[in-house]
């Protein structure tokens, strides 16, 4: 394989204290829709409601096989898809001590290696949570040796906005990602109503050659708020050669 298409999308709706704000069983359709005009190898989805939803989805795209978050102590879950043919699995984690809950997919890429994926949602309210469930995604990845490594998902944190007013805790979490991981989805634009880039894919390893990252217009559900954000990732044929 030479490119790898990974989207990162949130599936819920607009927020509001007194309604559901997780993916609504009547999105569903255009969900699968999307995603299979999209045409990814690797989804990451946040705000999920449970297993149903996520056989629902598979049901309809056919040819992928994925997993929710199980570990999960929030009322909303993450999940990963990953196209059949690419052979994935499937590992559970948890980012504590904040007890949101992870699924790692992993995946043939090239030449009997194998890539990583892990889709994210941070806290919406707590800065304090976000900052802890980056260092723990962080100490994951960092324990990980596969030549490609994706996390992805809504952070709930734009670092353009958190600079501009001064946050000096989201910029230094967005800074310590960035430590570890190339921020894809830096110049591709807003993914939250056209406003915020809250949306993030980072990606890091060696046999990356280059990343296109874009925001899909057109495709935010009638009551969503998020766009799909798809990074197409160049692999480096030969240097997976060299190093089996």
């Amino acid at each position: 394989m030479r490119r790898l298409r990974v989207v990162s999308w949130n599936v819920g709706r607009l927020y509001t204290p007194s309604s559901n704000n997780r993916l609504d069983e009547a999105d569903i359709p255009q969900v699968a829709r999307t995603l299979y005009e999209l045409d990814a190898d690797v989804v990451l989805l946040q705000e999920l409601v449970d297993q149903a939803q996520l056989a629902a989805l598979l049901g309809r795209l056919g040819g992928y096989a994925g997993r929710l978050a199980e570990a999960c102590r929030y009322d909303r879950h993450v999940a990963a898809l990953v196209r059949e043919r690419l052979a994935p699995a499937f590992e559970q984690e948890v980012l504590e001590p904040t007890g949101r809950g992870l699924v790692t997919a992993t995946f043939e890429i090239a030449h009997g290696l194998r890539g990583a994926a892990h889709p994210l949602h941070f806290d919406v309210f707590d800065k304090r949570r976000r900052r802890a469930q980056a260092e723990a995604i962080a100490a994951i990845t960092a324990q990980r040796r596969e030549p490609l490594q994706v996390v992805g998902g809504d952070l709930n944190l734009d670092p353009e906005l958190a600079g501009r007013i001064g946050d000096a805790m989201d910029v230094g979490t967005f800074a310590l990602l960035r430590e570890h991981f190339v921020d894809a989805g830096r110049s591709a634009g807003p993914t939250l109503l056209g406003f915020l880039r809250v949306d993030h894919l980072l990606v890091r390893g060696a046999i990356v050659e280059r990343l296109h990252t874009r925001v899909s217009p057109g495709r935010r559900l009638p009551m969503g708020d998020h766009d799909p954000l798809v990074c197409d990732v160049v692999l480096a044929v030969d240097a997976a050669r060299a190093n089996p």
